[in-house]
């Protein structure tokens, strides 16, 4: 790249589109409230040289053509990008201005070896002083702290009345104070729970965990809340405050022997669970937003339906050939023209009482599958079941479903969706045997 780079501490916001070399140190999908919306914008902060970071948006239509450099770790150059001021909340480093990708913005590889490049950036805040921080939003909170305990991902009903995921560790620093982070949805997940409980039977175990917030619960329960911009940092010797922090630790206490805690009853929802035969009778117009526990084996998929569809790049709505290229169906209106394949699909579940059709959507197509959509469209056209989907007929698993009602409004069995793939119970060797006559409808 022949532009002229500028370091990040040399960046103004003014017309000339800029250039720079930096590495990509985290990146998260932003949603708003609900990690069931569309992509608002993919969010990453990015380190120089010089260890000055900033933070950077991609809108959602221009994801798709970055995604080969997009992984935390990469050093990078980034060519014509537009400077704005930083946003006035929830700023996850210090300065004054961001970084927008546009139409026109180009990204190429450096070399991602370079050991002159930081890995993080962090500005760490003691668990004694995070109470005063309670409600604000102006920045998210980076915090370090011995883990002391941790809970089992459990499923609850978050503030938007959604049912997620959420996992609670409980952190410590060498005062002997403590707190509780409560990461939440996809997060609670990819938190190794089992892995740091067998380290931390013999083994300290130091975490700096970067964009948290804190939150109160009931007025007087105070803890930090870590969701999609939440990252963690786990015993890295490279990282100097762990490594003191370690060191500090062997001085003063011994690793701990108890490592796992339930959730909070007060922060968990009671599902209804549901046989198949039960899940019959909810009704889609009244009872839509309830959500279920149902436990059931994949005996088929769906006929005349295909496994993946054109959604719009903006809000996942369908998109159908118009006048001029493709426009998006969404009802309120959608001005995006552009579509990525999302996955749409149909299995039959069945346990022994019922059978009924489960739908999965793109997120949790590909966290079953293993790929996205538009990676097994690339070698399978929508009406051809590839075999990475068909080979998941006759697994057992438990799930977390919400009715399809416009999908229901008009058969005699309702179709659910799939939020969560709570539990895998692998290949059964038989499939159910049904007690009930079955009526899976044709689509």
């Amino acid at each position: 790249m022949q532009a002229k780079i500028t370091p990040i501490s040399e960046i103004r916001a003014t017309k000339d589109a800029i250039t720079i070399h930096v590495r990509i140190s985290r990146i998260w999908e932003h949603r708003g409230n609900s990690e069931q919306n569309a992509i608002k914008h993919l969010d990453m902060v990015l380190i120089d040289q010089k260890g000055h970071a900033i933070y950077s948006e991609i809108p959602p239509q221009l994801i798709n053509k970055f995604k080969p450099y997009l992984e935390e770790g990469n050093i990078v150059y980034i060519s014509k990008l537009g400077v704005e001021k930083a946003k006035p909340g929830y700023r996850v480093v210090d300065g004054p201005y961001k970084l927008k990708f546009g139409i026109r913005t180009e990204m190429i590889h450096a070399d991602t070896d370079d050991t002159t490049f930081p890995k993080y950036v962090f500005s760490l805040t003691s668990i004694e002083d995070l109470s005063q921080y309670v409600g604000r939003t102006d920045r998210f909170l980076h915090v370090i702290g011995k883990i002391i305990a941790v809970s089992n991902a459990a499923v609850v009903r978050n503030a938007s009345g959604d049912v997620t995921m959420r996992r609670v560790i409980k952190l410590e620093d060498h005062k002997g104070n403590a707190m509780d982070l409560s990461l939440q949805g996809q997060r609670a997940l990819e938190f190794d729970g089992e892995a740091v409980l067998q380290v931390g039977q013999s083994n300290h175990i130091i975490a700096i965990f970067v964009g948290t917030l804190m939150k109160t619960y009931k007025e007087n329960f105070k803890f930090l809340s870590g969701t999609s911009a939440c990252r963690w940092y786990i015993n890295q010797n490279d990282i100097f405050a762990i490594k003191n922090s370690k060191e500090r630790c062997h001085l003063t206490s011994r690793p701990f022997s108890n490592f796992t805690y339930k959730v909070r009853t007060t922060c968990s929802t009671t599902l209804s669970k549901k046989t198949l035969f039960q899940l019959r009778e909810i009704d889609p117009f009244t009872q839509r937003t309830e959500r279920y526990q149902c436990t059931a084996t994949l005996i088929s998929i769906s006929d005349n339906q295909h496994w993946c569809y054109q959604a719009c790049k903006v809000c996942y709505s369908k998109m159908i050939p118009g006048t001029d290229g493709y426009q998006c169906t969404k009802v309120s209106g959608c001005p995006c023209t552009q579509f990525d394949w999302k996955y749409k699909v149909s299995f039959v579940g069945a346990d022994d009482t019922h059978s009924l059709e489960f739908m999965f959507f793109e997120k949790k197509g590909a966290e079953l599958i293993g790929k996205s959509a538009e990676t097994l469209r690339k070698q399978y056209e929508p009406s051809t079941i590839p075999p990475e989907i068909s080979q998941w007929i006759g697994h057992k698993f438990t799930f977390i479903v919400k009715v399809l009602s416009k999908k229901s409004a008009h058969s005699i069995d309702p179709s659910f969706e799939v939020l969560l793939i709570k539990e895998r119970h692998g290949k059964q060797a038989t499939l159910p045997t049904i007690r009930y006559k079955t009526s899976i409808r044709q689509h």
